[in-house]
């Protein structure tokens, strides 16, 4: 069997080896632009193992087989700021918490707080590390970093042996009264992850867990420290590579139940040059477009729209992505099965390219000037995308011009704006396949209906299955959006109507 024994100080390639050992009183190092592949067993026999990264280049080294010995990442994390900070994970196990607050580069307030934090779901809180913070960083499990300056940050310990998990719930206060639906988890090798089906079909990370993810937030959600939130990365991304140690947020899935994320050794890969903060946003061989919400010259959010074979107008795990944020302040929602979640990447058929309506959620204050302009199209230019807007009954070519507005009322959820693609008959008569929803969500207590602009005279009444009548309501007519209260109804099937002015809709509801 070949054996390579390493006696060198500094190399900088792209090597692949059967067994590698590193002799006692050696050094090995790997620049941040190199990488190693060891087919067999990796051994450190107290000699110095050493991987280096940038702000934009991550070394890599990935072990089939067994190793033994440790090494050192000297991982890049990003500068102490407002907005500023990283999302990272140890790449080795064993680091201690004592060893890294003691690092020379770690930012820190100058009392004992020191700028590395676990993120609690339940609480929705951080709890940053102290002088008395005690054991060793949880392999798998991201933390909110900074350095003083943005340099590297030394983790020493062990290369993780063979396939790693690491366990994620949903606390949604939806679901269970308190805390989100998010996870911070980080890749523990010391290797890149492919982390799409662009990067590899089978073997990478949303294939392999998709289970345990939420289907309305199928993603990685990766923290861009530019000011404007994080950056979503699915199958409609370009090929996606999670660095060694990156950290990011997940959704689990369920409504508390544990679910586990599975980080396996076939995902591992060398391929790979950046993390998520430099941020890849498009597909370029794709269909599809942004559109981005501008006060001033500041952008304050963005929603994506993609197009491709296959793809549905209701919801398609791996391609729709759920905004991280439910109240932010430009989100799309779905043509069809909309469920109340605010996306941030919707993904539709390349037919609806012929002629679609979209329903935008806008959640801005009053009298704070605003604009929306169509941004990174890659969809055919004779393609029109217009902006409704019904209360004001306006349509707004974005092709041509930017849709701007000062709203005189606070803007809240969607019935207000919508998109239209194409060769769109405005002013149907069917309400419910033009503007009004109605639905209940998920592990919710109540009836959410939308869209109620310009309608007077609206009347909901709810019947079980035997026709008995549950609720019956009058609607106030300065209202566009409503929720009615699901408290006290038996769980089982029932019927709503809404009835306004010529129009019905009617649907089955489920109560759980």
């Amino acid at each position: 069997m070949k054996k390579l024994i390493l006696l060198v100080s500094l190399l900088s390639f792209s090597m692949h080896s059967q067994n590698v050992t590193v002799n006692s009183g050696r050094s090995f190092t790997i620049q941040s632009t190199s990488s190693l592949t060891v087919g067999g067993n990796f051994t450190n026999t107290a000699g110095t193992v050493t991987l280096n990264s940038s702000s934009d280049e991550f070394s890599s080294l990935l072990v089939s087989g067994a190793s033994s010995g440790d090494i050192t990442y000297n991982r890049y994390v990003n500068i102490v700021g407002t907005g500023d900070w990283d999302l990272v994970g140890a790449p080795v196990s064993g680091m201690a918490f004592s060893s890294l607050i003691t690092d020379a580069n770690i930012a820190t307030n100058g009392s004992g707080v020191y700028a590395v934090g676990a993120y609690d779901n339940s609480l929705d809180t951080w709890t940053n590390a102290t002088n008395a913070t005690t054991g060793d960083l949880a392999l798998g499990q991201g933390y909110q970093m900074a350095t003083t300056n943005g340099g590297t940050l030394s983790f020493t310990g062990a290369i993780a042996n063979g396939d790693q998990s690491v366990i994620i719930n949903n606390n949604n206060a939806a679901n269970s009264g308190s805390g989100r639906r998010w996870n911070l988890i980080a890749n523990p090798f010391a290797s890149y992850l492919h982390g799409n089906t662009n990067a590899d079909g089978t073997n990478n990370f949303l294939t392999v867990n998709t289970a345990a993810i939420d289907d309305n937030f199928e993603a990685i959600y990766g923290w861009k420290a530019d000011g404007t939130g994080y950056e979503i990365y699915n199958n409609s991304s370009t090929t996606t590579y999670i660095a060694p140690g990156q950290g990011f947020f997940v959704a689990a899935a369920g409504s508390g139940a544990d679910q586990t994320i599975s980080f396996t050794q076939a995902m591992q890969t060398v391929t790979g040059a950046d993390d998520f903060i430099s941020g890849r946003i498009m597909n370029p061989t794709s269909s599809e477009f942004l559109l981005k919400l501008y006060e001033d010259e500041i952008l304050i959010d963005n929603t994506r729209f993609y197009f491709d074979n296959d793809l549905t107008l209701g919801l398609d795990p791996g391609y729709d992505a759920g905004h991280f944020n439910q109240d932010a302040s430009l989100m799309s929602r779905l043509v069809e099965e909309d469920e109340g979640i605010g996306f941030a990447i919707n993904a539709m058929g390349s037919d609806a390219l012929g002629g679609v309506s979209i329903p935008l959620e806008v959640n801005q204050l009053s009298n704070v000037p605003f604009r929306i302009s169509l941004e990174d199209s890659s969809i055919a230019p004779d393609i029109e995308v217009q902006l409704e807007d019904r209360l004001l009954e306006t349509l707004t070519l974005l092709n041509d011009e930017d849709f701007t507005l000062t709203a005189e009322d606070d803007l809240i959820g969607i019935g207000r704006f919508y998109l239209h693609l194409g060769n769109v008959t405005l002013g149907v008569n069917d309400p419910e396949d033009s503007y009004v929803r109605v639905y209940k969500p998920n592990n919710s207590d109540y009836i959410a209906i939308e869209g109620l602009v310009n309608i007077q005279k609206a009347r909901i009444k709810l019947y079980n299955l035997i026709g008995q009548e549950i609720i019956h309501k009058v609607l106030s007519n300065n209202q566009t959006n409503y929720r009615i209260s699901t408290q006290g109804i038996p769980q089982g099937v029932y019927v709503i109507k809404l009835q306004f002015e010529n129009s019905k809709i009617t649907k089955k509801l489920i109560i759980n």
